[in-house]
């Protein structure tokens, strides 16, 4: 009871970015609204109401003086930012967390031991292996056909995973910045700047035409989805340490496809993968692996 008390927090995060990865594909569906436009006006506007909420607050943010680090992990959030969405947009929210999820986590296992020089555990070993499997699992589930082994990534697929490796490497950079600065300050920094990033691409792509009024709205709407995953995921990382926090958060990959299986129950368009029963296997696979590869 102790631990719920303390964790729920989290589940409410995983819950949030359920949410935000739903929106995002609802968003990409109205014309004019592409993935890279609602990455360049949601991700800033969450980082600047971040920052302005702590200098309310009095609250020193110095994380800027590290800009070097700090520039190099935006970057690289900037374009897991975007694949996500984008991938999102091709392929459906439920199959992008699925198959980035496992990934991305061990991706970081993997960066964490190489860079950081972590030591691998047994269980940890383990837990490459099951996460793994629910991957490929994962990627069965896009075919109908129980005799089609490994049906062929679209590009979608591969957004999701190339997403799933950028923000393992913005991650593991971000851990050194948070061992000089706050959290708060280093997630309020790290999404204005991505969000600054995410702008100059959108000004350089063939898609940069503005937005209706009635859009920007809703994008500006849409910005409080990241700042609220972003605001609760801190505070779970203050309350519960940053293994189970990773592990809780890790569930949103199975709570947006049953979401989604309750949007499309009462009538919500929702492209969920072609065999759900089998992504739902992937998925709880997946999320033990991920608990396996945190365990203390």
């Amino acid at each position: 009871m102790l631990l719920f008390r303390k964790s729920w927090v989290v589940f409410l995060q995983a819950i949030t970015l359920s949410f935000e990865s739903i929106t995002v594909e609802n968003l990409t569906r109205v014309p004019g609204i592409t993935s890279l436009l609602v990455a360049a006006i949601g991700i800033p506007v969450a980082g600047a109401i971040l920052l302005f909420f702590m200098t309310l607050r009095s609250q020193k943010i110095s994380v800027f003086c590290s800009w070097k680090l700090l520039v190099v992990g935006s970057v690289s959030l900037a374009l897991a930012v975007f694949l996500w969405y984008d991938s999102v947009s091709k392929i459906g929210a439920s199959k992008e967390g699925l198959l980035a999820g496992p990934l991305e986590t061990i991706v970081v296992l993997v960066l964490a031991r190489l860079v950081l020089k972590e030591r691998l555990r047994r269980i940890q070993s383990i837990g490459v292996v099951i996460a793994l499997l629910g991957f490929f699992v994962t990627v069965q589930s896009s075919s109908l056909n129980p005799s089609v082994l490994f049906p062929p990534l679209t590009y979608g697929d591969y957004e999701a995973v190339l997403s799933a490796f950028a923000f393992a490497c913005g991650v593991i950079i971000m851990a050194g910045l948070v061992k000089k600065h706050t959290s708060s300050e280093v997630t309020g920094g790290s999404l204005l700047i991505s969000g600054l990033v995410l702008i100059a691409l959108f000004i350089m792509s063939s898609q940069s035409s503005l937005p209706t009024a009635q859009s920007f709205v809703y994008l500006v709407l849409f910005s409080f989805l990241p700042l609220t995953a972003a605001l609760l995921y801190v505070v779970g990382l203050n309350r519960i340490g940053a293994s189970l926090t990773s592990t809780i958060a890790s569930s949103n990959i199975l709570f947006t496809l049953f979401i989604q299986l309750f949007l499309r129950a009462i009538g919500v368009e929702s492209n969920l993968p072609q065999n759900v029963l089998v992504a739902i296997v992937g998925g709880v696979l997946g999320l033990l692996g991920i608990y396996l590869i945190h365990r203390d």
